[in-house]
Order: C-alpha cells, then structure tokens, then sequence
C-alpha cells in the first residue's frame, strides 16, 4: 500500500522535526538543517536530503575547527589540507576531501559509530542521486520518498548534530586528565559544573561507558590517596547523576568481570569501591559477593580500617560486624578511622572490660577514651559497672579519664550515671548536680 505524503504527516508529526532543529548545537549546521525541515514540509524531498547532508558536512569541517583550536595535531592537518583545497580551488582535492569526510569522522576521530557510518554513508549516496540527476532508466530521475528523507533528517542529528566535537579517544582523555589533576573536586555538585562544561554533557553512550570503565578500572587498580578516591567515586557518582541509565547498564554488566579479575592478594583494593559507590554492590554477580564476604570475614590485621565503613552497607553489613567483634586490641588502638558503628563499640566495650591486668588497662584507656562520645547507653553502663567490678581497671591509672569521658557521653544521663557508679562502689567519681547538692548549715 502506499503511503501519500499527508499520510505521513498524519502519521509522525512534523513537530518532531522542528524539536530536532532545535536540538543542533552548532548554528551553522541548525541553519541547514532548518531549511531541510522547510523543504520536507514542502515535499521538496530531494531538496531536503541535500540540505541534510550539507549540514553534516559543514558540522564535521566546524568540528575539526574546534579540535584544531584546542591543540589536536591530526585535526590541524585536516583543515590545512582542506584550506589549500580551497584557497586553490583544487575541484579534485575538495571532491576527495569530501568522500572521505565520513570516513575520517570514523577513523580518525571517533565523532561517529560504524552503524552510524552506515546510516549516514547511505545519506552521502542519496545526496549524489538527488544532486547529480543521473538516469537510472530512462526519463526516469530519483524521487526519494518522504520517509527516506525524514530518516535521513533525523539520522543526521542524533548522530552527528547534537553532539560537541570532543567524542572517542580524545574525549575520553580529556575527561581522564581532568579527573586525574589534583584540582578535581570531590564535591557532586561542583563535579556536575565541571562535567557539564566538558564533553561529558551531550556525550554519545560510547563515551560514558568507556569514562565509566576506565575509573572502575582505575579503583580496583589501586589509588594513591584517601583524596584521589574520592575524587574518582566523586566522578562516577557525577556520571550517574548525567546519564543514570548508562551508569546502570554499565555497571550491571562490567563491574563483576572488573572485580573476577582482580586476584586475592589485591581484593583489599575494592572495598573502597564498594563503601563509596551506592550501588556497586547489588550491581555484583552472586559468585562475587560471597568472595569478596569470605575476604571481608578474613580480613588481615593492617587493613582493620577497611572493614569499618563496610559496617554500613547492606549485604556486607554481617561479614563486616563478624571481622570487627574478633578485633584485637591492637587492631583497634592503632586504628584512624573517623568511622563509628555500635559493632565497634561493643567491642571496644568489652576488650576494656576483659582487662586482665593494670597494664592492659592503660594500655587500651586511651581508646576508651577517644570513642567515649560515640558509645551507645547500654554500653556507657556496662563500661561504668567493669571500672568497678574489674580490679585490673579500678586501680588502674586511667580509670578516673575513662570515667570523666563517659560522663561527657550524652547518650546517658547524669542521675543514671551516678546511680551506677554508687552501686559498683566508685562514690568518689560521683558529681551530684548543684541544685542536688546539701545546702550548708548556717550556724
């Protein structure tokens, strides 16, 4: 059956094409493709699949124009090579140039897929047909149909139109470099200014997923500092934000072959990943889950600290809260970390408790005494009742600190901590509030 023209209309409306106008970065290229709009609308067919090439065209020489300005060597040679062509009206080396402007596109640059080549070769070949009226019977000329001029429309701006220069290889390096500077912020917001200033914010899917795999690969690999962690899940988080269902695909299909091959000695080096990614762990395959627990479970002593912010994610919560219930006391004395959980607590709580002699007990006070503010209340109370029940604390050095610590602790009132210090016998730490206080017989 065929299709007339009004038909078409009907059927996809020529709204649509002025929503693509509108989606041309570049003025020159909107401008030509415009008019390919306005030809379409007229059923100027043949017209309009011109129009639509030479906006392609002139929207890749522009592109190199900015590649060059910005310092890309093999985009300078391009444009002195099509200068020349021009200033010496060289027909043969501009005709050249042109059959293989798409072609370089591909190559050279990365502004376009192979399926894109293909679509927009197809262009290039209609636009000949159109514009070069040879006979293919005869006293019969091409007349494109009207869907064959729409596709080609609509081809040239979502695949080549929309988007900034900067795509491929050379995008990729410059999203890297800046990620990799020391000036990179590990602030989302102040991310997303610098990511949507840069090539990153009409970037083609292509783009985004090779950023994404490039910083996962990076994590596992080993990062220098705290900082530069933060800076690369800093970045991540950014491409998240920007392009959420790539993020998710890519996360989904390429972060457990990422992992799978990071050998045992070097799985201390995706932790980090996964406390600071939200999704990253849901995103892993089964097999590696319970690998990455077994290690977690087992973690050796010098990474004690890596186990702390795993204490809050889900899934890995009750191997993390298994490792830190068998910390040593060494473990967690030397330990950095600014992270709390009740886990660490509870554990801090009873290795004080189980103070088997005056020199452990000053030994480990001081540990006491830096998490005092984070214990909870029942674990202020049983701290309270060992200082009085175990001798090796009670006449310890560092009983008087722990106590006057956990006085500071808000979790426990100061009529309950009295209360509990009278019935392990330490009456003389007690403070009763002044307007508790005995009011002095006046003689």
């Amino acid at each position: 059956m065929n299709i007339t023209y009004t038909e078409l209309s009907m059927a996809s409306p020529l709204s649509d094409l002025d929503e693509l106008v509108l989606k041309c970065r570049d003025e020159k290229a909107k401008s030509y493709i415009r008019e390919a709009v306005s030809c379409y609308k007229a059923g100027a067919f043949r017209s309009s699949i011109v129009s639509t090439w030479i906006a392609v065209a002139f929207d890749i020489i522009d592109k190199y124009k900015e590649l060059s300005l910005a310092g890309d060597k093999q985009a300078e040679l391009i444009m002195k090579a099509f200068e020349a062509a021009r200033v010496g009206n060289d027909i043969s080396a501009s005709l050249k140039f042109e059959r293989e402007l798409l072609t370089k596109a591909r190559d050279d640059f990365q502004l376009i897929s192979h399926v894109e080549f293909t679509d927009l070769d197809r262009l290039q070949q209609d636009r000949n047909r159109c514009a070069h009226p040879s006979m293919t019977v005869d006293s019969e000329i091409f007349n494109p149909p009207a869907e064959l001029a729409r596709v080609h429309i609509r081809s040239a701006v979502d695949y080549l139109l929309q988007y900034p220069p900067a795509q491929g290889k050379y995008a990729l390096g410059l999203l890297l470099k800046e990620v990799d500077s020391g000036y990179f912020p590990i602030e989302i917001d102040k991310a997303l200014v610098a990511f949507r200033s840069g090539p990153l914010l009409k970037a083609r899917p292509a783009l985004v997923t090779s950023f994404i795999i490039v910083l996962l690969k990076k994590f596992v690999s080993g990062l220098a500092d705290r900082k530069e962690e933060l800076q690369v899940s800093t970045a991540l988080k950014a491409v998240e934000q920007m392009h959420k269902l790539t993020y998710d695909h890519v996360l989904g299909e390429k972060l457990s072959p990422i992992v799978r091959a990071v050998d045992a000695a070097n799985l201390d080096k995706v932790l980090p990943l996964l406390a600071l990614l939200d999704d990253a762990w849901v995103m892993l395959d089964e097999d590696q889950q319970d690998r990455i627990a077994a290690y977690v479970e087992a973690l050796p002593s010098e990474r004690f600290d890596e186990v702390l912010p795993l204490l809050e994610l889900k899934g890995l919560q009750e191997f993390a809260k298994k490792r830190v219930s068998s910390a040593t006391r060494a473990e967690v004395s030397r330990s950095k970390t600014t992270s709390y959980n009740d886990a660490v607590g509870a554990r801090v709580a009873e290795l004080f408790a189980a103070s088997s002699s005056f020199a452990t007990a000053n030994d480990f006070g001081a540990t006491v005494v830096r998490f005092s503010k984070y214990f909870t209340r029942t674990q202020v109370i049983d701290l309270i009742r060992a200082c009085g029940l175990n001798d090796q604390i009670k006449y310890s050095f560092v009983v008087g600190a722990v106590i006057s610590a956990l006085k500071e602790n808000d979790n426990v009132e100061l009529k309950e901590f009295n209360s509990v210090l009278k019935e392990v016998h330490l009456d003389e730490y007690v403070d009763e509030p002044e307007d508790e206080a005995p009011v002095p017989v006046v003689p």
